[in-house]
């Protein structure tokens, strides 16, 4: 039977338990009543009645609990507050119960001493109007601000997320920042300017692809964008594309922690990027992977790439992703390469 059906078929024993319990004030688990044991079926979300139920709750759901009685009781709820099964849904949901509460909107200031609903709702408010005052900086800028061009921002933010990427994520500000002003070639640039541009072209395909910022001089930049404007437009001028981070930002800590200084290699762990003038031995290795991934109709996954030919690429292009940006593919969702990565082990048995 499919797993939809099957928590359908127990749906209305779970809400009958539930209801019940919380018309009678009991809000715990009691072995000493009737039915204890059916009711505890529930509660074994990796088997059974609890796994049906649990799978059937989608994070709104639970969220929603959370919201509806914060709203009933005029405060952020304690865990005591919200009926056990409800309870363990969420807590393995969300790991624990302060990230349930940040994941509803809540406060983590839980309890009668904690938030009050109202207080709740003025701070969702004001932390919408902050959010658009983020939107409309980017929209200014042309692209995302970054955390010391808005601190007094970032501070207000800095118990609710981790980083500034998350932030930028919150605020519905995306890595397609780049293409909201086009770029466009200069006409007559003077033979000085021609010329530190050559000399980027040479250090790019010296490198095997583009060049990060601070590998050219800020002197050549700052002279480039006088007349070409932003990094990508420098870049555009010589027919490549800036090295493109998957996530800007992700390691800038909005409570101010600095990360140790890190290799050069690692810089680029988490970006995508063309390859420059790449040997004959490469270009025919892409072919490959090209046509493979034709046939399956999908993007490969790691354990599909040859290994010589994975050693190759990834000294070029430092990630997985970047192997396949290289043929204009992107990794599988981590479900569904999980998926098949298991059928191919099954398979080399």
């Amino acid at each position: 039977m499919h797993q939809g059906n099957i928590a359908e078929k127990y749906k209305k024993e779970f809400y009958e338990i539930v209801d019940e319990g919380i018309r009678s004030g009991n809000l715990e688990y009691d072995e000493g009543i009737e039915n204890a044991e059916q009711i505890y079926e529930f509660s074994q979300i990796n088997s059974g009645k609890g796994k049906a139920m649990y799978s059937n709750f989608s994070d709104e759901d639970l969220c929603e609990i959370l919201k509806a009685k914060a709203k009933e009781l005029g405060y952020v709820p304690a865990q005591k507050e919200i009926y056990w099964l409800y309870r363990v849904y969420i807590k393995r949901r969300f790991g624990n119960w302060p990230r349930a509460l940040v994941a509803a909107g809540l406060s983590k200031k839980a309890g009668k001493c904690g938030d009050s609903y109202e207080k709740i709702k003025m701070n969702a408010q004001l932390e919408k109007e902050l959010l658009g005052t983020l939107r409309r900086k980017a929209e200014e800028l042309g692209r995302p601000p970054h955390m010391h061009e808005m601190k007094e921002l970032a501070d207000y933010f800095k118990h609710k997320f981790n980083t500034w990427a998350e932030l930028l994520d919150a605020a519905g500000i995306d890595n397609q920042w780049k293409n909201w002003e086009p770029a466009y070639k200069v006409k007559d640039l003077p033979e000085e300017e021609i010329m530190l541009l050559e000399y980027i072209h040479k250090k790019a395909i010296e490198l095997g692809r583009p060049p990060m910022r601070t590998e050219i001089t800020s002197e050549i930049r700052e002279k480039l964008k006088k007349r070409c404007g932003t990094w990508r437009n420098i870049m555009y001028q010589i027919d490549l594309e800036p090295i493109q981070k998957i996530r800007p930002f992700n390691a800038t800590y909005l409570d101010g922690r600095r990360n140790k200084l890190i290799k050069h290699s690692e810089l680029l762990e988490g970006s995508v990027f063309k390859l420059v003038n790449p040997n004959e031995e490469t270009i025919n290795q892409f072919k490959i992977l090209k046509s493979k991934a034709d046939k399956l109709k999908r993007p490969l996954v790691k354990s599909e790439i040859p290994k010589e030919v994975y050693n190759n690429l990834i000294t070029q292009c430092v990630n997985y992703r970047n192997i396949l940006y290289q043929i204009d593919l992107e990794p599988l969702e981590k479900s569904k390469e999980k998926e098949i990565e298991k059928e191919l082990r099954k398979m080399r048995k």
